[in-house]
Parts: structure tokens; sequence; C-alpha cells
């Protein structure tokens, strides 16, 4: 792939690697697909999933009944949906950074890191002695917590469970009605996929470029959340890529995107789309000015994070979607 300088291109292959352009896979080869998809909002990531099958939500819904489909806190400290096999090996991977910045909260919510461990083992041991499709709702998980000597008030208790939830262990089930549910890894139907060191960042870099590309180490940094230095060992271990210049900026895409034509770019841009708060088309990427224009950048997503559904045309966000 020679020197690449448009924009729209850079666009449309983004939307055609990420699956919204003439999408043909299952809810969990969507999620295997594209590693991670943002879900801090439950049914914003059912529904962005949907939208790289293409799916209606209930199938989406019904593999993570099945557990083939499970949400987490595998990087950034943001939860996410992604295929039950990839769980423990990428919380491994891009935890570490956040749990150092969760162990520095603890002083100010009143919690010792003998009380975090004992908390860790009760709640460990509950999950494990039970049996899908069992899991453990949010409210009894405190039950846990207060039975193990720490108070889940304060902040407590949502703390714990997102530090857990994040560690490798332990992934969040089916919600029952609206309230989360956790299972432990180990009770998962599915083997999880053994990847550590250089293996795992090689994971890492090949799926995030297939799946994201063209995409910048900046990019990965961001998704990830891990240093710079990992970021390129990830990026020179990924396999089948390729890199690609885009206004003197250097990207990485998948190999097999050698292979789009100037008719399947120009339908990517074509189609206007209706996407979910906090889709990874937006979220998937550190600069995110390339589709979304500084004056509409408050109605979609804010400095702190917040986002609402957005509408996207000619590869740009154009505007926040009508509830």
């Amino acid at each position: 792939m020679g020197t690449m300088t448009s924009l729209p291109e850079l666009r449309a292959r983004r939307l055609i690697a990420q699956g919204l352009s003439s999408p043909e896979r299952s809810a969990v080869e969507a999620a295997r697909w594209m590693l991670a998809l943002q879900g801090q909002t439950y049914a914003a990531g059912i529904r962005a999933l949907a939208l790289r099958g293409p799916l209606d939500d209930a199938a989406v819904l019904a593999a993570v009944d099945a557990h083939e489909i499970v949400r987490a806190w595998p990087q950034r400290g943001t939860l996410h949906f992604l295929a039950a096999e990839d769980a423990r090996w990428l919380m491994r991977l891009c935890n570490p950074r956040v749990a150092r910045a969760q162990a520095q909260r603890r002083p100010g919510l009143g919690l010792t890191e003998g009380q975090v461990t004992a908390a860790r083992e009760a709640f460990h041991a509950e999950l494990l002695s039970r049996d899908l499709p069992e899991p453990l709702p949010r409210p009894q998980a405190y039950e846990v917590f207060a039975a193990a000597g720490v108070d889940p008030g304060g902040g407590r208790g949502p703390h714990l469970l997102r530090a857990f939830g994040g560690e490798g262990e332990v992934v969040q089930g089916p919600r029952l009605g609206a309230v989360e549910t956790f299972v432990h890894v180990a009770k998962l139907p599915v083997t999880q996929r053994d990847l550590e060191g250089d293996e795992a960042l090689a994971e890492l870099g090949t799926r995030y470029l297939h799946s994201h590309g063209p995409a910048s180490i900046k990019d990965l940094v961001w998704w990830s959340g891990l240093t710079v230095a990992q970021v390129r060992k990830a990026v020179a271990l990924a396999r089948d890529v390729v890199p690609l210049l885009v206004d003197g900026e250097q990207y990485w895409m998948g190999e097999w995107q050698e292979g789009v034509g100037k008719g399947e770019l120009d339908a990517a841009l074509a189609a206007t789309r209706e996407l979910p708060a906090f889709d990874e088309i937006l979220l998937g990427y550190g600069d995110k000015s390339l589709i979304l224009p500084e004056e509409i950048r408050p109605q979609v997503l804010t400095r702190n994070g917040l986002s609402w559904p957005f509408i996207m045309a000619d590869g740009v966000v154009t505007g926040r979607a009508e509830p």
C-alpha cells in the first residue's frame, strides 16, 4: 500500500474494518473480530454489536445469555463487551496501570489492602461455588463483601466490583432486569485463550489494527491504556498489517484491506448511519477530530466522557441522533 493522503478514504476504510459496511458476522464473531467494544451503556453496547452483524439486539442478547459474550473492565477502567475466551488475557495485559491508579484511591474510600484481599477472596469463593446459569447479582455481591468484614457503602462496593472485574478472573454475565451479575471466568463454558507477554501484545496489535485500521500508535495507546513502548512493540509484532501515511501521519491496517476497491470505499461513505452512544467508530481512536467536527462535539461527546447516539454521513459525525 502506497502513500494515502485522503481522509475520506481513511474514514471509509475504518467503517469497513469495523464491520459497519456490509456486515456478515454472528454476534460472537462480531465481538471476536472487534476484540472489545465499549459497553458503558449496556443497551448501546448491545446495539453496537448488532450493527456489526447485521443482527437484531435479541441475537446479541442470546449470545450474552449463553456466556459467549461477556462484559468486563478490560482496559482504561471502562466497561467493554468481548468474546468470552478473550476475557482473561486481555484484562491481564491491559489492567495493571488501571489497578495501580485504583489502589491510590483506596485510602480515600477507607479501604486497606488487607480488606481488598479479604473481599476478593470471599467474592471469588462465592462465584466459584456457583454453576451457570446462576450468576451473582450486584446486591448479593455487596452482601459477600459485608460478610467478609468490608462495608460496601461509601462507594466501596462499586470500587471493588470494578477492580475485581478488570483483574482477569471475573466478568459480568447476563443482566437480571436492570441488575448487573457477575461470573468467575473459570465457570464460563468456553476455554480461555492463554496469552501473555509478547504473544499477548502481538494478538492485541493484530486484532486492533485489523478491526480498527487505519489506526496509529496514538490510537492504540488510547484504546488499550498501555504505554507507548508497549504499543510500539504490539504494532511491530502485529501479523499481516501494512503501513500507510495519511496527511503525513503513520497508520497501519490489516493487509486484507489491500483488496478493498473503490466501489466498496464509495459505498461505505454513501450510507447514512445512526450509531449508539460510545460507539467504537468514535470511541475506538485517540484522535476523534478525524470524524467529529469540533462544533458538533458538544452534541455527541463531552470532554469528561459522556456520549449520546449520533448520525454519520460521508464518514463524518453530523449531529446527535433523535431519541
